[in-house]
This record gives structure tokens, sequence and C-alpha cells, in this order.
């Protein structure tokens, strides 16, 4: 009843900002749609339970599989410097636990960009360390560790370092795991980190002079013990974050092989108090962009999506607008170019667009607009 209230509080909130329409719905009992288990041929995806995220879900597996690949990555929407970061642990085209470490600090004066170091290092098995009982990475400069209750995100850059401590705020889609193969050896796991969080304490410092920073934070968490291109036929995700609300929006396609029927999830959240979190998704395309160039693909470039959440629902009516190609293998050395390219030819398309977000939550109806970034990746 007090997370109802608090979120009710929220969306009342919520529906005072800018662009925002509301209106409290009749009073009257509220239908309650069962939600079930999203259950397909030979894969279980994201069972409905009431098991919470903790520590253990983000633990290194460090798996022997070829397919295996985990990240941990934080987004910091801080000023005056922000930052990227995202740890990576793979196997993949005859390499075994590979640690990679990618990412960027920009810094700025007001709005003008006054400095982009990008950061990108490879380190081969044995030159990294991951504990497997707790989160304790170290790659090099970087490290990442998590002390129950706050992340401390340390590296370098070309101008210097940063340092920042981040508080926890865990979410993932119902129990977080897909199973491929009913095979708990084979599995898709995603969730959150933190989100709509503020950094508890952030130094950057350039050319030796400390700044402290201030700003807001999100983190997201894969794993997978089987390729992507094993997995699905298709994957897509939508994310936005503004000072009022989260929105994040994920949906996959399984392979021919699996016989499995698409899942995937939405979330959203004001406040850091979630108002959606579903796997209950029905996605409905209006309109489509076929690539001329590549036979056989195509993208959904107006859609509608619709989440139930235990009586509440959001939904995302995505407008049409340009659709941008581009190679997920183009950064990739030629070697593991040509490896990856004889399982799947991947191509990204990714939308800019203007959308509207409707929420009908404990009582009170919002629509929202909101640009939102809208990738595809279809394989083959």
């Amino acid at each position: 009843m007090r997370k109802s209230l608090l979120r009710t509080a929220l969306l009342a909130a919520l529906c005072m900002g800018i662009g925002s329409v509301c209106a409290a719905k009749p009073a009257g009992p509220v239908g309650i749609e069962a939600l079930g288990s999203k259950r397909a041929t030979d894969v279980t995806a994201y069972t409905i339970g009431s098991e919470e995220m903790t520590v253990n879900d983000l633990l290194p597996l460090k798996s022997g599989s070829s397919g295996y690949s985990q990240k941990w990555e934080f987004y910091l929407y801080t000023s005056p410097c922000s930052a990227r970061l995202k740890f990576e642990i793979s196997n993949f085209a005859f390499s075994k636990n590979e640690g990679k470490v990618k990412g960027y600090v920009q810094c700025y004066d007001g709005d003008q960009l006054t400095g982009d170091y990008r950061i990108s290092q490879s380190f081969k098995s044995g030159s990294w360390q991951a504990a497997t009982d707790r989160l304790d990475l170290k790659f090099g400069s970087y490290s990442l560790t998590f002390d129950g209750a706050m992340f401390h995100l340390d590296g370098t850059y070309e101008k210097g370092t940063f340092s920042y401590d981040i508080p926890a705020r865990f979410w993932k889609p119902g129990t977080g795991d897909v199973y491929f193969g009913n095979s708990r050896d084979s599995i898709f796991r995603y969730g959150l980190m933190t989100y709509q969080t503020e950094v508890a304490r952030g130094v950057v410092t350039v050319d030796g002079k400390p700044m402290q920073v201030t700003g807001s934070v999100y983190g997201n968490h894969y794993l997978a013990t089987i390729p992507v291109y094993d997995m699905f036929d298709e994957l897509a995700d939508s994310r936005k974050i503004t000072e009022d609300v989260h929105v994040e929006f994920r949906y996959f396609v399984p392979t021919q092989k699996y016989d499995a029927e698409p899942f995937g999830f939405m979330f959203v959240a004001s406040g850091g108090v979630p108002l959606i979190s579903s796997i209950d998704l029905d996605r409905t395309p209006v309109e489509q962009w076929v690539d001329d160039d590549n036979y056989g693909y195509e993208i959904d470039m107006r859609q509608q999506i619709v989440a139930t959440d235990d009586g509440n629902k959001a939904t995302i009516e995505m407008q049409s607008a340009a659709v941008t190609p581009s190679d997920p293998y183009a950064d990739l050395p030629a070697f593991q170019k040509n490896v990856a390219s004889r399982f799947a030819k991947p191509i990204e398309y990714s939308i800019q667009t203007n959308s509207l977000l409707w929420l009908d939550v404990d009582g009170f109806k919002a629509r929202i607009p909101i640009p939102l970034s809208y990738s595809m990746n279809r394989m083959r």
C-alpha cells in the first residue's frame, strides 16, 4: 500500500511537468490482468516472480563457453565532466576470457564541449582480475567494486583520472533470466545496477587539477553464455532518461532454431520508483522501412508498444523518422569480423523519433511527449 501511494504521488508530480497532460481515473475497481509465464518451445523467458535482484546476479561467471559475454556499463551524466565506461569479459574467435574496457570522458564549459577523450583497451587472459564471489574487477588502471550499497568506479584517461561512488538501485525484468534450450547452462540475463540516481561522489582530474562533478548515473549489466546470433534473429531496444522519467524497452525475436515466441520488457520509473515493470508486451508495427540494399531486411519505423503491469498500463507511440543503417561489426578486428560474418550478417538500424508515452497508473492517466532513440538489429 505504501508503495502504491508513493508512486501515485510521484505520478501526480510528473503530471505537472512541461508537455504532460494528466487526468484522474474515475473511482472504481481496477482490473488485474494475469501475466503468467512467457513460455515457448525450448525457451523460458523472464518468468514472473517476486525474486529481487541482488549482487549475485552481477558476479563474473568467467564461463568457458565459446559464446560467453558479460558486461557492466555505467553512463555518468555529470558536470562539468561526464563519462561512460564499460567492462567486458568475453570468449570470441579463439580468445578465451579476454577483458575489455571502453568508454569516454567528456568535459564542458557550459554547453560547449571542450574535450572528448576516448577509452579503449583490451586485456588478454591473465592480465586482468575478476573475483567470482564478489564484484571486484581490475582491468589495468580501471576498477569496479561493490561494497553492498555503493559501486566504486575508478580509471584513467588521456588528461588524468576519474573516481565515482555510485549508489546501487537494482531492477530486473521478472526473474531476470532467459534460458535457451531449457538449460541453465544457456543463459541470457539483463538487469539494471542503478537508475535515476545521483552520484554520491565524483572527482575528475584534468591536467593534475581535481574537479568535483555532480549529476545522475545509469548502469546496466548483461550476461550471455551463447552467441547473440544463435539466440536472436532480431533485437530492439530503446531507452530515454530525463529529469522526470526513465523509460526502457527491449524486445527479442528468437531464432527459428528455438521455435519460440518473441519476448521483452518495458520499465518506466519516476523519482527512482518503478511505475511500470512488465514483461507482458503487445507490440504493433504501424509502418515499416525496407532496406533496398539488403534483401529481406526491414525495420518497424513506426509502432506502438503496450505494457501491462498488475492493472496498470504504459503505451509508447513511436512516430515515423529517418532510418540510419550501420554495421555492428565495423570496429572488430578483421579476423574476428570474418569469423562472426560466417554465422550472421547483422545490420543495426537507428531512429531518433518524437514519441508519446501514455501512462495509466494507480488512478492517474498521463500523456508525456518524449524523444526516443530506438535501434533494431537484424541478424540475418
